[in-house]
């Protein structure tokens, strides 16, 4: 067996610190808890939360209305209450906004589907009046793209 003398400790420090490293999770106790750990972790989710609420709050003021027709779309804020009426291919639809919620009052096609859809109020819903070619949609920052649908929830 032959036995190789170790060169300087600058040389071969690379290797010291790998075998120490291998054997550190031997030498290593659990100790439980520390001092700190338990004010670090309350201080972590309090900012966590504070995010969450942060985020949440601030989305519900961006929210909008967005109709479109064959030759327009019009952007109308979801917190001022007024009455529209947008030109579509069959005539005129009354479209209402009114307590942070948009509904179709009238329209001229002959079903009336649109007028039945009622309110509107989350980012994402939408209500057509496919006949009169008239799209209206709820957008903003809790956007359809960021909220569960069915199968996750």
């Amino acid at each position: 067996m032959c036995r190789q003398k170790f060169g300087s400790v600058s040389e071969d420090a690379p290797l010291l610190l790998f075998f120490a490293l291998l054997q550190y999770p031997k030498k290593m106790k659990r100790s439980g808890v520390k001092l700190l750990d338990l004010p670090l972790f309350l201080l972590s989710l309090a900012a966590l939360l504070a995010s969450v609420l942060l985020l949440r709050r601030g989305g519900r003021d961006e929210r909008h209305v967005i109709i479109r027709t064959e030759e327009a779309e019009y952007v109308y804020p979801l917190s001022k209450d007024a009455v529209y009426r947008i030109e579509g291919s069959l005539g005129t639809s009354e479209i209402e906004i009114s307590g942070g919620t948009v509904r179709f009052l009238d329209s001229p096609c002959p079903g009336k589907t649109c007028v039945m859809t009622g309110a509107l109020s989350e980012p994402g819903q939408w209500a057509a009046c496919l006949p009169n070619k008239v799209f209206v949609r709820i957008e903003g920052s809790d956007s359809d793209e960021t909220l569960l649908d069915a199968v996750a929830q």
